[in-house]
């Protein structure tokens, strides 16, 4: 399974859950977020994720900082000015069809047959919009999209208490630009 990871913090209760529940075996964290920003903040989460990478003993694929191209593909795709790119707005939207576009592209190309993304168990997000536009990814792609069976808020507290046990980075914000606080 590939799993898309936005930060360690997410990623924890659901590899937990795929590890012990699901008792999937074979799990890749892929790491693909051109949307972090400045380039320290993406330093920091990715080193996060090559930390618990380790600590459970998972493949590891960073799929490389491109923010720019990233940027390019929000301005064209949003009818609005940068500066009306509210949190949970089109732009997220936008930014998760990007970021979940180029994970199905790389888990095709990979030979993997399912995928998910730990945006898919975010209280903050639009899960619904995340799994109904992963699911049409997965039939255009011919793969597998797995729904996890998670309950947000238990899924963080898990991550709460897996960050704090682990002394892991947790973010303040989303991650993009237009998310800073």
């Amino acid at each position: 399974m590939l799993l898309h990871t936005c930060c360690a913090t997410c990623a924890l209760p659901i590899i937990e859950y795929l590890l012990k529940e699901e008792k999937v075996k074979d799990i890749t964290l892929y790491f693909y977020n051109p949307n972090i920003y400045p380039k320290e903040e993406y330093d920091k989460r990715l080193k996060d994720v090559e930390k618990i990478a380790k600590i459970y003993k998972l493949k590891f694929v960073n799929g490389g900082y491109k923010h720019n191209e990233w940027l390019e593909y929000i301005k064209k795709s949003l009818p609005q000015l940068p500066e009306e790119y509210l949190e949970n707005s089109d732009r997220c939207l936008s930014c998760f069809r990007f970021r979940l576009e180029k994970t199905v592209e790389f888990a095709k190309k990979n030979n993997f047959n399912e995928f998910n993304t730990t945006l898919s168990v975010n209280r903050f997000k639009n899960i619904n919009f995340i799994n109904e536009y992963a699911e049409k990814l997965s039939k255009k792609y011919q793969l597998i999209y797995k729904i996890l069976d998670l309950d947000i808020n238990k899924a963080h507290e898990v991550d709460l208490q897996l960050t704090k046990k682990h002394g892991l980075y947790r973010q303040k914000y989303c991650g993009c630009e237009f998310s800073m606080v």
